[in-house]
C-alpha cells in the first residue's frame, strides 16, 4: 500500500485519512479540504504492508474509507489510533452474497478483468455519463490491469481479523450498482452502527461525505459570531439548559473564589449563572468567536481559538473547568477530556452540558446534522476513565413555533444553524415541523490526585 498527503501543514495535529476505493489514487481526492485538517490518501492493494508511524503525530484522526477500502482499513489501522471511522459504499465482508458484492460476480470480475472491462466496471461506478467522464475515466494499460486483479483477489482471499474501529456510521447509496445496498444495509445492522442512505451511485464525491460528517469549526465560528447579538434573547433552550447546569455546582464541594476555566462562554449566559455560586477571582475563557467583556470576576482572560487545539497546549491549572452547549461540535471529545483531567487540580471539579442522538430530531429529513450525538453511556465510559464520581443526567426541552419562518429565526438567531438546516432551505419546505426538542446531557465529576 502507499500513503500520499494532498493536504499537508507541519504544525496541524488533526488527520483526515482516507482509504481509497479500489482502482482509485489520490487524484480523486484532491477537493477534500477542512480548516485546519491535514488530509492523507491510502491507496494501491498490492500488498498490506504499510508505514503508519506516520499517524503518531495526530491527536484526532478520522477515517473515511470507501468501497473496499473499507475492508482494508479495518484490517490495517490500529483501533487505538482512530478517532472516528466513517464507510462509505463498502462493508467488512466485501465477497459475500449477504454482506457484500456477491461472490459470483466479484470472481466474475476479477477472472475477466481487461482494459476494456476495467472502464466498463467504472462507468457503473459513476451516476451517469458526464461525471465518469469528469472523475473515472482513463485508460489502463495491461500491466496496470493485472496489478488490480491481483488487489481483488488479495482482498478476496483476506483472512486478517478485522480490528473494531469506531464506526461511527455507514453512507449507503440507493443505486449502487457494485455493491448491492440492500446488503450493506444488513451487514452495518447486524454490526450496530448507523447507515444512512443518500441518493447516487458507487461513486460519492469524498468532499461530499467529509463535509456531511465533519463539522466544519470554521462555518460554525461564522454562523454563533452573526448570531452573538441576537443569542441571549433568542436562545431559550440554551438558557433553560445553563440553569439547570448552574443548578448543579451547589451539589459539588467547588472550591470558592478559584480559577475558573470555560471553554464556549458565548454571550456569558451561563457565565452570569454560575458566577453567583462560585464567586470566582480568576477565569480563561476560551471561545471560537471573538466574544464581549464578561465581567464576573476580578481578572478575566481571553482567548480566541479552537478550545481542543487551544487546551491541548495549556498548561495552567484550575480549580474548576465547566462548559455548557458546546463540547458536542468537538472533533475527538476523549482528548479533551483527558486535558481537562491534566489542567485540574486534584479535587477540582468538571461540569459540562452537551447533547444526545436524537437532539434536533425533527430537521433530520431536511438536512441531516453533520454533527454525531454521543449516548450516555459513551459520555460515563469516557469520564471514568478520567475523573471520580461521575454524575450524568438527562433531559428534553420541546420548543414550539407558531410558524416555519419562526422556527428558521430562532436557528439563526442562536448560531445552532450549524447543526441545522441550510439558510438554503426555504421556510415552506419545513412547513410540518412546529417543534423542535433538545436533548441535553448534564455532566458532574472530579478531578482525583494526580
Amino acid at each position: 500500500m502507499r500513503i500520499d498527503f494532498i493536504r499537508h501543514t507541519p504544525a496541524t495535529d488533526s488527520l483526515i485519512l482516507i482509504f481509497a476505493g479500489w482502482s482509485t489514487d489520490p487524484s480523486l481526492y484532491r477537493d477534500v479540504e477542512i480548516q485546519g485538517w491535514d488530509v492523507a490518501v491510502v491507496y494501491d492493494y498490492s500488498d498490506l504492508s504499510i508505514d503508519l508511524t506516520l499517524l503518531d503525530r495526530y491527536s484526532t484522526i478520522w477515517l473515511f474509507a470507501w468501497s473496499l477500502g473499507v475492508r482494508i482499513a479495518a484490517a490495517t489501522l490500529p483501533e487505538d489510533k482512530i478517532t472516528a471511522a466513517y464507510a462509505i459504499n463498502g462493508t467488512l465482508s466485501p465477497v459475500d452474497d449477504n454482506f457484500g458484492i456477491p461472490t459470483s460476480i466479484y470472481n466474475g470480475t476479477a477472472d475477466n478483468l481487461t482494459p476494456v472491462n476495467l472502464k466498463k466496471f467504472r462507468r457503473r461506478m459513476a451516476s451517469d455519463g458526464a461525471t465518469f467522464r469528469t472523475h473515472l475515466e482513463r485508460d489502463f494499460s495491461d500491466e496496470d490491469t493485472e496489478s488490480l486483479r491481483h488487489q481483488l483477489y488479495l482482498i478476496r482471499d483476506l483472512v486478517t481479523p478485522a480490528h473494531q474501529l469506531p464506526w461511527r456510521r455507514a453512507y449507503i447509496s440507493d443505486n449502487d450498482k457494485i455493491f448491492p445496498p440492500d446488503n450493506m444495509v444488513r451487514s452495518w445492522n447486524s454490526l450496530g452502527v448507523e447507515t444512512r442512505t443518500v441518493s447516487g451511485a458507487h461513486y460519492i464525491p469524498m468532499q461530499q461525505i467529509v463535509r456531511a460528517s465533519l463539522p466544519d469549526m470554521a462555518k460554525v465560528a461564522d454562523r454563533f459570531a452573526k448570531a452573538l447579538a441576537t443569542y441571549d434573547d433568542n436562545a431559550s433552550a440554551q438558557r433553560i439548559i445553563a440553569e439547570h447546569l448552574s443548578s448543579l455546582l451547589p451539589e459539588l464541594p467547588f472550591k470558592k473564589h478559584g480559577k475558573i476555566l470555560e471553554i464556549g462562554p458565548g454571550t456569558g449566559l451561563f457565565s452570569r449563572m454560575y458566577a453567583e455560586i462560585i464567586e470566582p477571582d480568576e477565569i480563561d475563557f476560551v471561545d471560537i468567536v471573538d466574544i464581549p467583556q464578561i465581567g464576573i470576576a476580578s481578572k478575566e482572560n481571553y482567548h480566541t481559538a479552537d478550545a481542543e487545539r487551544w487546551i491541548r497546549k495549556c498548561d495552567r491549572h484550575y480549580d474548576c473547568i465547566l462548559s455548557a452547549s458546546t463540547i458536542q461540535w468537538f472533533s475527538n471529545i476523549p482528548d479533551f477530556l483527558s486535558n481537562c483531567r491534566r489542567l485540574l487540580n486534584p479535587g477540582g471539579i468538571i461540569a459540562l452540558s452537551a447533547f444526545l442522538p436524537g437532539n434536533l430530531g425533527e430537521l433530520n429529513e431536511h438536512r441531516p446534522s453533520p454533527i454525531h450525538y454521543h449516548d450516555v453511556e459513551t459520555y460515563r465510559k469516557w469520564m471514568e476513565k478520567y475523573f471520580t464520581d461521575v454524575k450524568i443526567t438527562t433531559g428534553s426541552i420541546t420548543l414550539d413555533f407558531a410558524s416555519p419562518r419562526e422556527l428558521m429565526l430562532h436557528l439563526r438567531n442562536t448560531g445552532v444553524g450549524g447543526s441545522a438546516p441550510s439558510p438554503r432551505i426555504s421556510p415552506a419546505s419545513l412547513r410540518s415541523i412546529r417543534a423542535i426538542t433538545y436533548r441535553p446531557v448534564y455532566i458532574t465529576a472530579f478531578c482525583p490526585a494526580h
